[in-house]
């Protein structure tokens, strides 16, 4: 039995309308706590959470929208992901070079 396929454009809409809150959420929480160690664990346990209920959206429904809506919910946290990494990723090749263990 074939699946109905995704509705892209709904699922793109949906994972920038999340993915736009779930990283100012993010960022204001960051801000907050000062980058807490404790907090950016929780982002990370959050968007690996959104995810995998994404996946199960997915997987679990059979109508055009609602796997339009898991899909979204999986892109939700990758879309402020490339942002974060090159922001992050400098400064940590930086620790790693200049480490003396």
């Amino acid at each position: 039995m074939a699946r109905p396929v995704v509705d892209w454009r709904r699922a793109t809409l949906i994972g920038a309308i999340a993915g736009g809150v779930f990283w100012g959420l993010t960022a204001g929480a960051i801000l907050v706590s000062k980058a807490s160690a404790i907090v950016v664990a929780g982002v990370c346990v959050t968007a690996a959470v959104v995810v995998v209920a994404g996946v199960l959206v997915y997987r679990q429904s059979t109508s055009p929208p609602d796997r339009a809506f898991g899909m979204g919910l999986v892109l939700a946290p990758l879309t402020g992901l490339a942002p974060v990494l090159i922001a992050f990723l400098p400064g940590l090749v930086t620790h790693v070079i200049v480490w003396k263990g």
